[in-house]
């Protein structure tokens, strides 16, 4: 499946490419960004975020995407956002999310999120999405917990950064939970 570019009111959802090698690297090399995101360590170098886009772009890529999510208003890129872990058979993907803290606090994520929540309960064909947070991630907890994902536990010590272990919530939201809440946007 190749993943359409997708679109809200205020911003597009556009797959990511070998043309946003200076954002990713920006991106993921700022602190306040990689905070919480501890799968893996701040980017330090140019090829680190091209191995990033050569995944997402590579044609065996099937079970993950990612989509840079860029403003309309100045077409400035914000974050990044997609699916991990895509399992066919049981219809169910992860969903991962980021934002350049100059964009905090502006309803930016939350109204991504209402577009690729309902691409994946549509297009995707999924029954549970399912979302790995840090404990300390208030903000990303308040925004899975307000689009209806539920703490189903606390996965302990999950994850390893220089050697420390770090719990994590798992969340989930099905499709059955998923109300009809009208378009927010359509795809390009």
């Amino acid at each position: 499946m190749a993943f359409p570019e997708l679109a809200t009111d205020r911003i597009r959802l556009r797959p990511i490419s070998h043309a946003d090698l200076t954002f990713v690297f920006e991106h993921f090399s700022d602190l306040d960004v990689g905070k919480y995101l501890l799968d893996d360590d701040p980017l330090t170098s140019l090829e680190q975020a091209q191995a990033i886009i050569d995944f997402y772009v590579s044609p065996d890529a099937q079970s993950y995407n990612r989509w840079i999510v860029e403003r309309k208003a100045d077409h400035r890129p914000i974050g990044t956002c997609g699916y991990h872990k895509w399992n066919r058979r049981d219809h169910k993907a992860e969903i991962g999310y980021d934002l350049s803290p100059f964009a905090w606090g502006q309803g930016y994520m939350s109204e991504a999120f209402e577009r690729i929540i309902a691409f994946g309960f549509g297009d995707m064909d999924l029954n549970r999405i399912e979302a790995i947070v840090h404990p300390e991630n208030a903000a990303s907890l308040k925004l899975l917990e307000r689009h209806g994902f539920v703490r189903e536990g606390l996965l302990r010590e999950a994850l390893c950064r220089d050697g420390v272990y770090y719990d994590h919530w798992l969340l989930s939201l099905l499709r059955r939970e998923w109300p009809a809440r009208g378009p927010v946007g359509a795809a390009s």
